[in-house]
C-alpha cells in the first residue's frame, strides 16, 4: 500500500480544513429531541507545513545524487539495518537463556 493517505493527511492539515460538527440530544427513550449541525474551520498546523517542507527537501537531496552516490547510500543503510537486526536477534536469545 502506497502512502498517500499519510500524504493526503499531512497536506489537509498544512491548509487547514472545515469539518461540521453534530451534536445531538436524546430523551430518555431514545428519540431524538434535539440535533445542531455547525461548522468549525481548522487552520494550518505549523508542524504539518514543517514536515512537508522536510520531505520535499530530502527528495531533492536524493534526485541529485549520481547513481554511484545512491549505491553507497543504499550499502550504509542495508549495513546499519543489519547491524540494528542482529542487535535485537542477540538481545532475544540472552533472555531465552536466561529463562
Amino acid at each position: 500500500m502506497k502512502d498517500d493517505n499519510v500524504d493526503d493527511a499531512i497536506l489537509r492539515k498544512a491548509v487547514g480544513y472545515d469539518v461540521q460538527e453534530i451534536v445531538e440530544e436524546y430523551s430518555g427513550e431514545n428519540e431524538l429531541l434535539k440535533r445542531k449541525v455547525s461548522s468549525k474551520h481548522i487552520p494550518p498546523d505549523m508542524s504539518a507545513i514543517k514536515t512537508i517542507l522536510e520531505i520535499k527537501g530530502q527528495e531533492n537531496d536524493l534526485a541529485k545524487m549520481s547513481d554511484e552516490e545512491l549505491e553507497q547510500l543504499k550499502t550504509k543503510l542495508l549495513g546499519q539495518l543489519k547491524d540494528l537486526t542482529k542487535g535485537e536477534s542477540d538481545e532475544s536469545n540472552n533472555s531465552n537463556k536466561q529463562d
